[in-house]
């Protein structure tokens, strides 16, 4: 992957914050840089209408099926 100014500034922002919002236009490559740089954490798209409706009606539901939230 490139390295990108924004992946240290990603770094240091989730050091400080518990969440951090990485917003863009379409096909900018923010879930490249979100996964690249927190190859550790679970990952979970809500592009799907379902999941996102699961999500957004039932939060702790949603969470629950999800090991490491």
């Amino acid at each position: 992957m490139i390295t990108r100014k924004a992946e240290k500034a990603l770094r240091d922002l989730a050091g400080q914050f518990k969440a951090v919002a990485i917003i863009g236009p379409r096909q900018s490559e923010k879930t490249t840089l979100s996964r690249f740089v927190f190859p550790g954490k679970p990952y979970v798209s809500l592009e799907n209408p379902d999941t996102r409706r699961f999500a957004y009606e039932d939060p702790r539901g949603f969470l629950a099926q999800r090991p490491g939230y």
